[in-house]
Order: structure tokens, then C-alpha cells, then sequence
């Protein structure tokens, strides 16, 4: 009884402060709870997730310029017995950008299931490295099956499928030594992958990328940087930087920039360099054969010929008709139908 005087006593701005000050906390833990959201699935059928941990980042400042967004790492045990590592970023540029990082020198391509969702995919001993869309996605000791590995890439949040940019598609493969390949985007991974040239004669500003790779010479690997601008007088302003690079040989192809520098071989530096080809891509939307007229005659004709079927069916319709009231009536026992109803407008009355 004393405790419900108390509680009626009590000054009522005081309950409300106290009110608000617990949905304001149950608010804080919901944004909490939201914001740490887990990116690796707990259940995979037979298999079920262990402890989640944060992997540790080397190099930062490269993983901030690929869009580094979240990672978790975190063993899996039951049917199949692996421990599973991703990392979001915000695009698949910048997947595919760390894949290239991580994938040790040597691998070979991954295994089907991996190549089946990821046209970039590697393994090497009893690890396979392989992209899903923004994701980068590391299996250490295992593999999930083919069901597993489809549930745990569908659980994956906010995952996105966009384009790949377009330098993927003018990087040659002719001698390229699998595993060496890098991509550039920002004076952090120019520093790391390329310190040949500044970023201020690269020009960042610009917004290009950049993929730089070994190639097979014969006095040895032969190291060729391209960068592709997003049009030709970008990469024509950027061109006689490129030329103030020490003993280095430079192409330009359209928006491509092709760079080798220190090659031992000078032959072996120009054969590189005479594969780098921007071949431009042009989309026309013209109509099929046949479904346009260009001239007046056969614009004319057509009126014609269009005048004669509607013509044709406009008889056949009164053909139809015709016969339709005449077998009605044959029915009826030659009986007429009923007199067509008249308005008399013409009548004054």
C-alpha cells in the first residue's frame, strides 16, 4: 500500500522523463543491434557457424581506397568443416581490386562450384579465394558444398552486382604471369603496387584506374602499368608526364596509357606494349531491314495496298452478315426479323 502512495505521489513530469529516457536507450541498442548486423550466415543446414571475430586489415589505406566497408571471420563445423572470411565493399570494383591483392602469386583458377557464382575465383592448398558481387570471400581448410556455398552467398547483405569497369577488358592476357596483376585506383595503392610515377603526373583527379602486371621476356618478367582516363585528351594531357619516367617506354591508345619502365630487354618492353589496343565500342539503334520506307513511292504504295485489305475486309464483314440474317431467317421458317428501329427525326410532330 505505501509503495502504491509513493507511486501515486510521485510528480508526473518525473514518470515521463523517465519514460522517454528508456525509449531513448531502447533506441540506442536497437541502432546497436542494426549496426552490427552479422554478415556470415549462422546456419548452413548441417553446418553451423562458431564465433564471429573482425580480421585484422594490412595496408588501410589501400583497403579505404577500394571501398572497404566490413569484414568477419568465423569457422564453420558440421557436414563440412572450414572457416569462412569476407569482406564488403561498396562496389565490385572494389572486390575484384582486393581479390587481386590477396590471391597469392601462382594459384590456380578455383574450383566449379567457386567459378559457377564468380568470374574471378582462385585456390591454392586447402584455400580458395573467389568474388560475389561487392564480396570478397575466403574458404580456409574446406569448402562449403554446392547447396551450403549457394545458401551462404544468398544471406549475404546488402550485396550488389553492378558493372566492372571497363580497363578489365583492355588488360592483355598474352604472357600475363598469373597472380602479379594489381589494380590502382588512388595515390595508397599507386605508392604500394607502382611508385614509379607520382600521383600529381597520374593525375587522380582525372578519376583513372589503373591494372599493372608482369609479363613473360626473354631476359626475364617484364612489368607494364596501364591506365585507362575516362577520355582521349585526359590521356593526352597525361602523356608527356609519363615520358619524364627514367628509361621508361610509354603507348598511348585512345584513353589507354601504357607504361614499361626499367624493362632489361628493350625488345621485350615493345612487345609488351604493342598489345595494349583500346578497341572503341560503338552501339547504334537502327531499325531491321524492311521495317522503314525511304522513299515517297514506296510510301505511296503501301497507302494502297493498306487502302485494298481494309477495303477486302470491310466486304467480307458485310458478306458475313448477310449470310448470318439469311440463315436466322431460313430458321425461323422465312419469318422476317423484327423491323429495324427508326428515329422519324426528319418528323416535326
Amino acid at each position: 500500500m505505501l509503495r502504491l502512495l509513493a507511486q501515486v505521489r510521485e510528480p508526473w513530469w518525473r514518470r515521463l522523463l523517465v519514460c522517454r529516457a528508456g525509449n531513448r536507450l531502447g533506441a540506442l541498442l536497437l541502432l546497436a543491434a542494426a549496426a552490427h548486423a552479422a554478415l556470415l550466415t549462422d546456419d548452413l543446414g548441417t553446418t553451423k557457424r562458431g564465433p564471429v571475430e573482425t580480421p585484422k586489415l594490412e595496408d588501410p589505406q589501400v583497403w579505404i581506397e577500394y571501398g572497404f566497408a566490413e569484414a568477419e571471420t568465423a569457422p564453420y563445423k558440421g557436414a563440412h568443416n572450414f572457416t569462412a572470411t569476407v569482406w564488403r565493399m561498396n562496389d565490385p570494383t572494389g572486390s575484384q581490386a582486393a581479390f587481386r591483392w590477396l590471391r597469392p602469386t601462382g594459384s590456380k583458377p578455383g574450383n566449379a562450384d567457386a567459378m559457377y557464382y564468380s568470374r574471378f575465383a582462385a585456390q591454392w592448398k586447402d584455400s580458395v579465394l573467389m568474388t560475389h558481387g561487392n564480396y570478397l570471400i575466403r574458404f580456409d581448410g574446406g569448402m562449403p558444398s554446392m547447396d551450403e556455398l549457394k545458401i551462404f552467398l544468398f544471406q549475404l547483405p546488402k550485396l550488389d552486382q553492378g558493372s566492372l569497369p571497363p580497363l578489365l577488358d583492355f588488360v592483355p592476357q598474352t604472357g600475363l604471369i598469373v597472380g602479379t596483376d594489381r589494380f590502382i585506383n588512388g595515390p595508397a595503392s599507386l605508392q604500394k603496387f607502382y611508385n614509379r610515377i607520382s600521383p600529381s603526373a597520374v593525375g587522380f583527379h582525372f578519376g583513372p584506374e589503373a591494372i599493372v602486371a608482369q609479363y613473360t621476356g626473354s631476359a626475364g618478367p617484364v612489368e607494364m602499368a596501364v591506365f585507362y582516363y575516362p577520355g582521349n585528351p585526359m590521356a593526352r594531357e597525361r602523356q608527356p608526364e609519363f615520358q619524364k619516367i627514367e628509361g621508361a617506354l610509354v603507348k598511348r591508345s585512345g584513353p589507354l596509357l601504357a607504361v614499361v619502365a626499367g624493362a632489361a630487354n628493350p625488345d621485350d618492353a615493345q612487345r609488351v606494349l604493342s598489345l595494349v589496343s583500346y578497341r572503341a565500342q560503338v552501339t547504334l539503334d537502327q531499325p531491321r531491314p524492311g521495317t522503314t520506307i525511304e522513299n515517297a513511292g514506296d510510301l505511296i504504295l503501301a497507302i494502297v495496298q493498306l487502302s485494298g485489305v481494309l477495303i477486302v475486309l470491310a466486304i467480307g464483314a458485310g458478306i458475313m452478315v448477310f449470310l448470318m440474317r439469311a440463315l436466322r431467317r431460313k430458321a425461323a421458317g422465312g419469318k422476317e426479323d423484327e423491323p429495324m428501329t427508326m428515329l422519324h427525326l426528319e418528323d416535326r410532330r
